[in-house]
């Protein structure tokens, strides 16, 4: 088996074929040949060539050499499993009998094949691959990578390792890799959503209403002759210089702020494991919004705050997981009143928190004087029934049971 490049250091060339050994070779070939010293010429010339040769095989080895990868996808959700495939490309006459690949991964990503633990960084492991490239040759090969935590991982760097055929000498080449592989939370199917969720004036169930909602504009357009007057939008207007009228949103019932309390995941023993299953309840009811044609807003009390505007389109949905794939659970401003001031009115607020965050009870009727209606996923190490939790979260729980309302 390998060792990686952190256990094992390159080898150095051996004194014979050195800068010194070489030069008295050359020296012991030059007064063999003069006194006709067959034997001895052709041992010390032969050595002199092929320490020669060798050297300068090492020295061209990686040239022109090219290396790529490649993920089959750059986003994934929690579960998925997909590949992670490398190209090694040989133009050029002169082969390689040997080559080391080794690849600095996130051990979270669980990489098939061969691998070895990095001393320097714990949670990433060098993964290996032995090969041989012949001229003009380019090999490929697929790594299995299985998507077993939330997060942004960074693939990391690549070291190869080769040199010449008879192994007096070898080469190391180090490349950079950026690429990055979002991981999103964890979203479970849903069919229906077990929470009230409600138009702060009118209760219209249609995705597609007829029935215009004068409190939100979706866009604007130029004025027709046709148009009322009050919905003119005059500091479009103005910047524009032509008439400009506001093109008002349907009403309906599904307009929702979801809101993420992070202060209280920072301690306990299942924290972890809250904080995960609370960003799966969070993204699997934004999917389920989207797919109804809800306009959905995502805010976090992280550090820094994270403030994601109401839209109900595909990139906007994406953008939401990306933002909860990203999230760091480090505690910024308190709940209230931060969030008061970024809640789109008359929005229903779906507040996932954990039931130990400070000034939980304190913060939900902050909310609702404000004339929001609170509905809380409180996460919790033990189930126990609280007036504050419109549903419960707890490890190991059922999350599409509990959000359809069968837990």
């Amino acid at each position: 088996m390998m060792d990686s490049p952190e256990a094992r250091g390159l080898m150095g060339a051996p004194w014979l074929f050195g800068r010194q050994g070489l030069s008295l070779l050359a020296l012991v070939t030059a007064i063999a040949a003069t006194f006709l010293a067959t034997d001895v010429t052709y041992l010390a010339g032969a050595l002199l060539l092929v320490g020669f040769a060798a050297r300068a095989w090492a020295r061209l080895a990686f040239a022109r050499v090219a290396y790529s990868r490649k993920t089959s996808r750059s986003r994934a959700f929690q579960g998925d499993e997909l590949f992670l495939e490398s190209t090694l490309a040989n133009p050029r006459p002169l082969p390689l009998p040997w080559v080391e690949v080794w690849e600095h991964l996130p051990a979270a990503l669980a990489p098939e094949g061969a691998k070895e633990r990095s001393f320097v960084e714990p949670e990433r492991v060098w993964a290996s691959r032995g090969v041989a490239l012949w001229p003009y040759q380019r090999l490929r090969w697929r790594r299995k990578l299985r998507c077993r935590h939330r997060g942004v991982y960074r693939l990391g760097e690549i070291r190869m390792r080769t040199g010449d055929p008879f192994g007096f000498f070898e080469r190391e080449r180090q490349l950079r890799d950026q690429q990055e592989l979002l991981v999103y939370p964890h979203v479970v199917p849903l069919r229906t959503l077990a929470l009230p969720l409600h138009h702060p004036s009118l209760d219209v169930v249609s995705r597609s209403s007829p029935v215009a909602d004068p409190t939100r504009t979706a866009t604007v357009r130029d004025y027709r002759p046709d148009d009322p007057q009050r919905l003119i939008h005059w500091p479009t207007t103005a910047r524009r210089g032509s008439l400009q009228v506001r093109v008002l949103e349907p009403a309906t019932s599904l307009h929702v702020s979801l809101l993420l309390d992070v202060r209280g995941f920072g301690f306990g023993i299942y924290q972890d494991e809250l904080l995960e299953l609370t960003l799966s309840a969070v993204a699997s009811i934004a999917v389920f919004l989207q797919s109804e044609g809800a306009p959905v807003a995502l805010l976090a009390n992280t550090n820094p705050p994270l403030v994601i505007p109401p839209g109900a389109s595909v990139p906007h949905l994406q953008y939401v997981l990306e933002s909860l794939a990203r999230l760091k659970a480090r505690a910024g401003p308190a709940l209230v009143p931060w969030a008061l001031d970024d809640l789109p009115r008359g929005d229903t607020v779906v507040l996932a928190a954990s039931d130990v965050a400070a000034d939980l009870r304190h913060s939900i009727l902050h909310l609702q004087e404000a004339g929001f209606t609170v509905l809380s996923l409180l996460a919790m190490s033990k189930a126990r029934s609280t007036p504050l939790a419109s549903v419960s979260i707890t490890p190991g729980c059922d999350l599409a049971a509990l959000l359809e309302g069968r837990g």
